[in-house]
C-alpha cells in the first residue's frame, strides 16, 4: 500500500563530511542518512553492494562483485562482456561516505563501459541505484526521484498554482475546482477545457508539461484558454497563482449528524475538520447529536495533524508514542487540553485502506472511549517515515519508528480492530440489525472481542483480525450503523463499554512489556526520552 506516509520532520544529516562530487555527494547522503535513521541497524556495505547490483539491471552485461582481498579489505569490481574495467579498494567495515563514493566511482566506469547506460539519464541511473539499496529495507522505504519528490511535497504542503484538478486525459478537463481557490474566484468550472497555458496550445503536450505550466510561485500570473460547451468562442481568464493545497476534507450532514469525511493528512486537515464541525453545529441550530468521522481508504499523511486531528476530540491523556532506534524518533504525544468537543457521541468508521496516520486517530479515539470503531480491520501501517532532501532534489523516505496506541499496543501489522465489525454483511436493513446486535452483545461476551488487546500475543492478533477482516471499499451499512449506534444512547454506551475492557493493559504482557505499560505510565517512565510536542 502506498500510504501517505510522510509522517515526520526532515533531517539535515552530516553535510560537511560529503563529498564535492555530486553523484559521490548523492549516494554518500542517502547512505549516511539510513544507516543513522533506520529502524534496524544496517551496515553501508550492505547498501551499498545492493545499490552496485543494479546496474546489471540496467546492462545485464555489467557484472559489480565484491571480492575479498584479506586483512578486512575487499575490492568492489567492475566488469563487462567478462572484461574486468575498474574496481575500488574497500576496507569491510568502511563507513557510509567512502562507500558513497566507491558506488559513485562505479557507476561512473559503468557509463563509461556501457552504451546502454551511457545514453540513460543520470537521474535514471540514480534511482536504479536508490531502488536496489531501499531494497534491503522494508517496503515503506523508497526512493523518489526529482518530480515525483516535487509532486509529494506539493501534496503535503501545497503549491502555487490557481486550484484545478484535471481529469488526465489528453483533452485537459477540469474534473474539480478547489473552494475559494483563484479558479474558483474567476469562475472557472468543472468540464471547462483548458486549451492554452500563457498563449501555448495544450493539444498534444504531455499532461505533466501543462500543469507545470499552470503551477508556478506564489503571487505570479498565469493566462488560461478555456473551451466551455455552452460558448461558442473560447474564453480568456488571467489568474495570479496563490497558495494551493488539496481539500482533505468534505462534511455532509444529516439533521443533528454530522459525517466527516477524511481523505488524507494533510497540513490543512485538521484546521479543516474544526472549521467543518462549527458550520455543522450552526446547521443543526448550535447542538449535535453524533459525530461519523470517516477515515476509511484514507492511506494517511502528516504524523502531526493525526495528532492535532485526536486531540479535538480528547481532552487529556495519551494520543500515541513512537518508537525508534535513532533518538530523534522517540516522541510521545498527549492531548493538550484545547479540545472543541468531548462529548458529542461519535463514531469512526475504518476499513482495510484506513492506514498509518488514520490508524493512529482511530486507534486513539478507541482506546480513550471517546468513539466507537465501525466497519472493518485496518490496515496495520504502524510505522513513522522521515523524510530526507537529497542533493538532487530527490527525497528518500525512511522508517524510523513504530506507532503505539494509548492502551500500549504496536499498530504495525495489528492495526485497529472496529468495536463494532460490519465485515461480509451486506447494506440492507438485516444487516444493520445484525450489526448492532453484536455491539449489544459485546459486553456480554467473553473472548477476543472484551479481551486486552494490548495482552494478546501473535497468535491472539491474528484470530482478532480474522474474526474482522479488513476489506475494500466504503459500504453503505457502515454509515447506516453509525448512525442508528449514536441515536440510541443506551446501545452507544453499551458498545463504549466494551472497548473499555479491550483497550485495558495487562501486565507483563510481551507488548506491555515492549511499550513501558500503557501510555499513561509511559508518560512517567519516557518523558526524559520522548521529546513532548
Amino acid at each position: 500500500m502506498a500510504a501517505a506516509c510522510l509522517l515526520a520532520a526532515c533531517t539535515t544529516g552530516h553535510e560537511a563530511a560529503l563529498p564535492a562530487d555530486p553523484t559521490a555527494r548523492l549516494y554518500a547522503k542517502g547512505l549516511d542518512e539510513i544507516t543513522d535513521l533506520y529502524i534496524a541497524p544496517i551496515a553501508p556495505r550492505q547498501l551499498a553492494l545492493a545499490g552496485a547490483a543494479q546496474l546489471h539491471h540496467l546492462d545485464n552485461a555489467l557484472e559489480v562483485f565484491e571480492s575479498p582481498t584479506g586483512d578486512n579489505q575487499a575490492d568492489l569490481v567492475l566488469r563487462y562482456h567478462g572484461e574486468h574495467i575498474a574496481s575500488s579498494p574497500m576496507p569491510i567495515v568502511a563507513g557510509a561516505i567512502d562507500w558513497g563514493r566507491s558506488l559513485a566511482a562505479m557507476t561512473a566506469a559503468a557509463r563509461q563501459a556501457s552504451p546502454k547506460i551511457a545514453a540513460m539519464p543520470q537521474e535514471a541511473v540514480d534511482k536504479a541505484v536508490f531502488d536496489g539499496i531501499t531494497s534491503k529495507l522494508d517496503r515503506f522505504s523508497r526512493y523518489a526521484a526529482p518530480e515525483l519528490a516535487l509532486n509529494q511535497r506539493a501534496a503535503r504542503d501545497g503549491y502555487g498554482g490557481i486550484g484545478v484538478t484535471l481529469d488526465g486525459t489528453d483533452d485537459f478537463r477540469i474534473a474539480e475546482i478547489i473552494p475559494q481557490s483563484p479558479a474558483d474566484r474567476a469562475g472557472l468550472r468543472p468540464d471547462d477545457r483548458i486549451t492554452a497555458v500563457d498563449g501555448v496550445p495544450t493539444q498534444g503536450r504531455p499532461a505533466e508539461e501543462v500543469v507545470h505550466a499552470i503551477q508556478g510561485a506564489v503571487a505570479t500570473p498565469v493566462s488560461i484558454m478555456v473551451a466551455r460547451t455552452s460558448a461558442k468562442e473560447p474564453r480568456a481568464f488571467r489568474l495570479e497563482r496563490a497558495a494551493v493545497t488539496a481539500p482533505t476534507v468534505a462534511l455532509s450532514q444529516d439533521g443533528t449528524i454530522a459525517l466527516i469525511r477524511v481523505a488524507s493528512f494533510n497540513h490543512t486537515t485538521t484546521q479543516l475538520v474544526g472549521s467543518g464541525l462549527k458550520e455543522a453545529e450552526a446547521k443543526a441550530g448550535g447542538r449535535l447529536d453524533g459525530i461519523v468521522l470517516d477515515l476509511r481508504s484514507n492511506p494517511g499523511g502528516l504524523l502531526d495533524q493525526a495528532v492535532d486531528l485526536a486531540d479535538l476530540f480528547i481532552h487529556d491523556g495519551p494520543i500515541s508514542a513512537a518508537t525508534g532506534r535513532n533518538p530523534g524518533s522517540r516522541q510521545y504525544f498527549a492531548a493538550k487540553g484545547d479540545s472543541i468537543d468531548t462529548h458529542t457521541p461519535m463514531a469512526v468508521l475504518v476499513n482495510g485502506g484506513s492506514a498509518s496516520a488514520a490508524e493512529i486517530v482511530a486507534a486513539a479515539l478507541q482506546d480513550s472511549g471517546r468513539a466507537v470503531v465501525i466497519g472493518s480491520s485496518s490496515y496495520g501501517k504502524g510505522t513513522v517515515q522521515t523524510v530526507v532532501h537529497l542533493p538532487n532534489k530527490a527525497e528518500l523516505t525512511v522508517t524510523w519508528a513504530r506507532l503505539l496506541s494509548p492502551s500500549g499496543y504496536f499498530l504495525q501489522a495489528h492495526g485497529v480492530v472496529p468495536t463494532l465489525c460490519t465485515a461480509s454483511l451486506g447494506d440492507g436493513d438485516q444487516a444493520v440489525q445484525t450489526a448492532l446486535q453484536r455491539a449489544g452483545a459485546a459486553t456480554a461476551e467473553a473472548g477476543l472481542t472484551t479481551q486486552a488487546r494490548a495482552s494478546l500475543d501473535e497468535a491472539g492478533w491474528a484470530a482478532l483480525r480474522r474474526a474482522c477482516p479488513p476489506q475494500p471499499g466504503r459500504p453503505a451499512v457502515d454509515v447506516k450503523v453509525a448512525q442508528r449506534l449514536l441515536a440510541d444512547p443506551k446501545l452507544y454506551l453499551a458498545a463504549v463499554h466494551a472497548i473499555h475492557a479491550a483497550s485495558r493493559i495487562a501486565p507483563g504482557s510481551q507488548v506491555a512489556a515492549s511499550a513501558g505499560a500503557s501510555l499513561t505510565e509511559a508518560e512517567r517512565a519516557l518523558s526524559s526520552d520522548f521529546p513532548i510536542r
